[in-house]
């Protein structure tokens, strides 16, 4: 185990391995986890994931969660900040957040969705509302019964959709962006009115993830951020690293490539028009940058399949 009170040296659990981890634990899983491209939805699923986190904490988890808790208790400690929930209570993490401890009661159930930051951009269209910006945003809700139930039946509306032939990929997305902002509803009505005091720190990085969402398209460098939060880019690159655990250009570069597979993936603009469109000096420009970020090149990708079909992890 790494040193909990050192968030600058943590380890990072992709999407892939998390999904590995559910199935390589079937054996301890319960209910029903539906796994897509880029996200899954879990009905009823006990936290088979502890010793995974426990193992590797501190770690920062790159996937968005959320969820009720059905059973039980959890109590995730974000940051060095507890948040203990029970039965009723809705528990939204964002990706990058950076989890230090997470404890749970026996029998503890979650009904929820993990997703991508690449999908949940895909889902709202390539723009994130505020609310799920900043990374490593945390926060609990506790819901009243009817708001439990309408969430209960997103889940399992979302978990029969994934597996339905003939649902394209739109269906399903529109049907997550829905259940955001049902979440985003219910934060706005239960949170945003409190005040809640925030580290200049903190507030610095959610400024430059929001112009990193509003610029990054044509802005590539953190000169440009620093200068539009009148600091140099030194100083912001190491409030970004200190608070996120990783550098200020990976947020940016991360931002940009999710936004060119945008493109690729619902666009027929060609490689060279894109290049353009975001700024890049030359078409060659644009393709390295690609292929160094995803392994891939631009033209490989777009040749890709547009849907990957959903699977179930099946539990014994």
């Amino acid at each position: 185990m790494n040193d909990n009170n050192d968030l600058t040296h943590t380890s990072v659990a992709s999407f892939g391995e998390i999904t590995s981890c559910a199935r390589n634990n079937r054996d301890i899983l319960n209910g029903n986890i539906s796994v897509g491209p880029g996200f899954t939805v879990a009905i009823g699923c006990n936290p088979f994931f502890k010793a995974f986190i426990k193992e590797r904490s501190p770690i920062r988890l790159d996937v968005m969660r959320v969820g009720i808790v059905k059973t039980g208790w959890c109590e995730p400690v974000i940051g060095f900040r507890s948040y203990h929930c029970g039965p009723g209570d809705l528990l939204f993490i964002n990706c990058g957040a950076v989890l230090t401890d997470d404890d749970f009661g026996e029998d503890t159930t979650f009904v929820g969705i993990s997703m991508t930051e690449g999908y949940m951009r895909d889902v709202f269209g390539g723009r994130l509302p505020d609310l799920f910006l900043p990374p490593g945003q945390c926060f609990s809700l506790h819901l009243s019964e009817e708001e439990q139930a309408i969430w209960e039946q997103y889940m399992h509306t979302l978990n029969r959709l994934v597996h339905m032939e003939g649902v394209d990929r739109d269906t399903v997305s529109s049907f997550f962006l829905s259940s955001l902002h049902f979440i985003h509803s219910l934060y706005k009505s239960k949170v945003a009115v409190r005040w809640k005091y925030k580290s200049r720190n903190r507030q610095t990085v959610e400024r430059f993830v929001r112009l990193v969402n509003d610029y990054a398209k044509t802005e590539h460098e953190i000169e440009f951020y620093a200068s539009q939060l009148c600091m140099t880019a030194h100083y912001l690159g190491m409030v970004v690293k200190k608070e996120t655990g990783i550098t200020a250009k990976e947020w940016i570069d991360k931002t940009l490539v999710i936004l060119i597979q945008l493109e690729l993936r619902y666009t027929s603009k060609s490689l060279k028009m894109i290049a353009n469109e975001f700024g890049f000096v030359s078409l060659s420009t644009l393709c390295k940058f690609f292929k160094r970020r995803t392994g891939i090149t631009a033209t490989e990708y777009r040749m890709m399949p547009d849907d990957t079909p959903c699977s179930s992890i099946e539990t014994p």
